[in-house]
């Protein structure tokens, strides 16, 4: 896939987006917000899915979520565990596996992720230098924490993510769009979520052999100029967007992108 055509889709899933409510986005009173502190029992039952969708609209709530790891992993068990434990074929787990990912990112930093590399792929590429791509991307809040563990939490949560958006992306050709989800949103953060898990592929793959943990910590030197990094020669030969895998395919059709010939 060309830069021009990455950037099309891209600004036709943003147009889309700008034409919907607001599904997973801040909402512009969020200042006012004095929420009371997350509880799993918020999220169960018949409206747990919708209070989540709203929770996860609010920065206060998302910022109390950031506070409390724990809460988000009984959350994610949650979530993972009532709806997302084989193939979607109901909506409820359809909208389950967006928040779920929405969640994720959100409290990984992966939602800034979104953002940068949203305008990275608009502007060049994503194929060459690993570095070069890398560091064009990661939010700086990331590569403040000298330690490398809120770089590890967003790649981690992103590859989390990409597995829900599989999930999600294979349902809808039988079963459709979830009504109230904003696919246009979820294309998005989906295109970045398969192309971090692209990337971690690569530097796997790359001698001598890396786990997923090995490969992190290398790309955490990288983004950090370690001149201990083994993988500053790693390059992305094709772009991992083109052709599209089927499960982002999808997604990006229910978007109602017209055509990605």
């Amino acid at each position: 896939m060309t830069k021009v055509k990455v950037a099309a889709l891209l600004i036709a899933v943003g147009a889309l987006c700008a034409g919907c409510s607001v599904f997973f986005d801040f909402n512009a009173f969020a200042s006012l917000d004095k929420p009371p502190a997350p509880a799993l029992t918020d999220y169960t039952g018949a409206n747990g899915l919708s209070n989540l969708a709203a929770d996860l609209s609010s920065p206060a709530v998302v910022a109390l979520l950031i506070a409390d790891p724990n809460m988000v992993e009984q959350l994610q068990s949650y979530l993972e565990t009532t709806y997302l434990s084989g193939p979607l074929t109901t909506p409820d787990q359809q909208t389950a596996a967006a928040l779920y990912s929405d969640l994720t990112l959100k409290t990984t930093s992966g939602d800034t992720l979104v953002n940068n590399i949203v305008t990275a792929i608009m502007t060049a590429s994503p194929t060459g230098n690993l570095a070069s791509i890398i560091t064009s991307i990661i939010p700086a809040a990331v590569l403040a924490d000298a330690t490398g563990g809120a770089f590890t939490a967003m790649v981690d949560g992103l590859l989390d993510a990409n597995d829900k958006y599989m999930l999600l992306g294979d349902s809808l050709p039988v079963y459709g769009p979830p009504p109230g989800v904003d696919l246009g949103d979820v294309a998005q953060k989906a295109a970045v979520a398969c192309l971090m898990r692209a990337v971690v592929d690569v530097v796997v793959a790359s001698p001598p052999g890396y786990t997923v943990a090995a490969a992190e910590a290398e790309m955490f030197k990288l983004v950090t100029n370690d001149p201990l990094c083994t993988i500053t020669g790693v390059t992305i030969d094709s772009d991992p967007l083109n052709p599209m895998q089927p499960f982002l395919l999808n997604i990006f059709l229910a978007a109602g992108v017209p055509s990605l010939a």
